[in-house]
């Protein structure tokens, strides 16, 4: 069975990190991933929630598509 260990550390000043669990055995054979946050993500303050996020969509759809949406949709309508 594989185990799987998930832990956030930060980087130190020597570039480094130290990984410790009582689950690795001596001698055992491991693959490590190391995934970085990007930096934008990790300046963000806050999660964008949805209202800002729907305002910042850009739909290409004619300007009268709400009141004609289901005539385009099914064929008939309005």
């Amino acid at each position: 069975m594989t185990l799987a260990v998930r832990q956030q550390m930060v980087v130190d000043k020597n570039h480094t990190i130290h990984l410790q669990n009582s689950e690795l055995k001596p001698g055992s054979r491991v693959e490590v991933i190391v995934l970085m946050e990007s930096e934008a993500r990790q300046a963000k303050e806050k999660p964008m929630s949805f209202l800002e996020g729907a305002q910042k969509l850009s739909i290409d759809a004619p300007p009268d598509f709400s009141a004609t949406f289901e005539k385009n949709l099914y064929g008939h309508g309005n």
